[in-house]
């Protein structure tokens, strides 16, 4: 199986499917799951997939969670494998999730399961929360709801991440009056007047958060600025983008009310981009089994995955995959092959009867 595992995730990092880029990989990823399940068993919408089970009422339900894309990067060494790593873009974000999720649907086409088992495909993950090619399956359809546990496959290097930091962006908008660099009096200038609220984001620092028995770090940064003029330019906007990432049990409009706060009317806001926090589901008993039974360790998750999404919709999820975290968005990302392997086992022994 091992060869097998290699030779699925050589052909997924050898597919280019840069957000927006997904038709292909889902294209063969479509053709794969035909070997195993009839067309009935397979939703497709646009660029995602649902590919699952009959379902036996006897059985519990697990859902695999994988997103097909990537963000864009280079990487020499595409589909090589130097020192026991296998290189590609999305070689550990998350395409070695993929290939796990193939090479359990190949699998338990010849082996008895305790599971019925969903596959879940889908596109537009790494962009904006609002494009995100989840969003529909979960909406549209109701079959991913019925698992009484889902695992996103995403980069954790085989430990379990429960919930997830919510995401939130924001334009803080400073405005003045332009006039000549050489007559600033005759204008004001709207980098100057962001220097107050500057200061107070350079010294938010880190907020220790706890929340269903995990520590979670909020962390608010400055992470682009855009302004109006030239070099010789009193300038009349500064907008500044704030990215404050907020832990599980902390609403979105709680995260905004702490943006507002730190802002003190001294500025225009206008939220872009909001994205909820991942719930913390130690309670799941399909969970305690998995973690007990093999004795994994647990942490949480100081970062976003669709993990949020599937708990708005009351599923209990959690991020489990064999990427090395660290690898992600990485120019020359790989993946350790022995965390493949390791995922993959861990899964086959856990779900095999």
């Amino acid at each position: 199986m091992k060869d097998r595992l290699v030779d699925y995730l050589k052909t997924l990092v050898e597919i280019p499917s840069v957000i927006g880029n997904e038709k292909e990989i889902a294209d063969f990823v479509h053709r794969f799951s035909q070997k195993y399940y009839p067309e009935e068993n397979i939703i497709r919408h646009n660029n995602s997939l649902i590919i699952f089970d009959d379902f036996d009422k006897s059985k519990k339900t697990l859902a695999l969670v994988g997103h097909l894309d990537t963000v864009p990067g280079e990487n020499e060494y595409t589909g090589k494998v130097i020192d026991g790593k296998l290189y590609g873009l999305g070689a550990s974000d998350m395409k070695g999730g993929l290939a796990v999720m193939m090479g359990l649907m190949d699998y338990f086409s010849r082996a008895e399961k305790r599971f019925n088992l969903v596959y879940v495909f889908y596109e537009k993950e790494e962009g904006p929360y609002i494009d995100n090619g989840l969003e529909p399956l979960l909406s549209d359809f109701d079959i991913i709801q019925r698992a009484d546990l889902a695992i996103a496959l995403e980069p954790t290097d085989n430990k379990v991440q429960v919930g997830c930091l919510g995401t939130l962006h924001a334009s803080i908008i400073f405005e003045g009056k332009r006039a000549h660099s050489a007559r600033p009096w005759q204008g004001e200038n709207a980098i100057h007047k962001a220097a107050d609220f500057l200061k107070r984001l350079a010294d938010f620092g880190i907020h220790e958060y706890e929340f269903g028995g995990m520590k979670y770090l909020e962390v608010m940064n400055a992470t682009m600025v855009e302004f109006s003029g030239g070099r010789n330019i009193i300038p009349d906007k500064f907008v500044i983008n704030v990215n404050y990432r907020f832990a599980p049990g902390k609403s979105i409009e709680q995260a905004k009310k702490d943006v507002l706060e730190l802002v003190n009317g001294e500025a225009k806001v206008e939220f872009t981009d909001l994205c909820p926090s991942g719930n913390v589901c130690l309670y799941n008993p399909v969970l305690s089994e998995f973690i007990e039974k093999f004795q994994l360790p647990v942490e949480a998750k100081q970062a976003w995955t669709d993990v949020a999404r599937l708990s708005l919709y009351e599923i209990d999820a959690v991020n489990f995959g064999p990427g090395d975290p660290a690898q992600a968005h990485q120019k020359n990302e790989y993946i350790p092959l022995n965390n493949l392997f390791k995922n993959f086992e861990i899964f086959q022994r856990f779900i095999e009867i």
